[in-house]
């Protein structure tokens, strides 16, 4: 696997623009499904330690969507992670239902379908800009701390590598419902991500 310490700065560049595009789409999917124009924050690119995940991703109460990405062949690709603070998720899910009041289940319905949607954008966007084929996975929705969401798969990725790169947006709406997104790509799909750097 390439050393992800050793990238260049026009190859964070381009990594910042892979997150740019999916983020796009992810957002544009949003506006239409909740009708409101929605703001996004220019992707951070960051290379992390996993042993300081904990530090380096928001980390409050969360309505977490974790999706698992695979190619054609169902290899693993990586995980995208969709993290809504409370308070947004609330606005969102009262926004997507024209209610205040939901139940648990239609809540976690709304919160999912608004995973499905932006992973899907997301994944179709990122495919295209690298000429590959991303499949999402159905999402894993919990209600928690947002690192708790991602524990077992952290422990997992670190049995390969000892840093991840994270792509890091927010969406923002007029209603103030933020949005981060974060990549998780395993070796296949980072190793993808450098031949298109490569090929620049």
């Amino acid at each position: 696997m390439p050393e992800l310490e050793s990238l260049n700065e026009m190859e964070v560049e381009v990594l910042k623009e892979l997150g740019n595009i999916g983020t796009g789409h992810a957002a544009t999917s949003l506006s239409k499904m909740l009708d409101k124009y929605i703001e996004i924050s220019v992707p951070e690119v960051r290379i992390v330690n996993i042993a300081n995940i904990q530090e380096e991703i928001y980390n409050d109460v969360v309505a977490g969507v974790l999706i698992g990405l695979e190619d054609l062949t169902g290899g693993n690709s990586g995980y995208l992670y969709i993290m809504i603070p409370k308070e947004s998720a609330d606005k969102l899910v009262r926004e997507m239902y024209g209610m205040d009041e939901v139940d648990e289940e239609m809540y976690g319905s709304a919160v999912m379908e608004a995973g499905n949607i932006l992973g899907s954008a997301f994944c179709d966007a990122s495919a295209d800009f690298m000429d590959l084929i991303m499949l999402p996975s159905p999402p894993n929705y919990a209600v928690d701390m947002a690192t708790a969401v991602v524990d077992g798969i952290i422990s997992q990725m670190a049995q390969k590598s000892d840093h991840l790169i994270l792509f890091e947006t927010t969406l923002n709406s007029e209603s103030d419902i933020e949005i981060y997104l974060v990549l998780l790509p395993e070796e296949e799909l980072f190793t993808n991500i450098m031949q298109v750097l490569e090929g620049l």
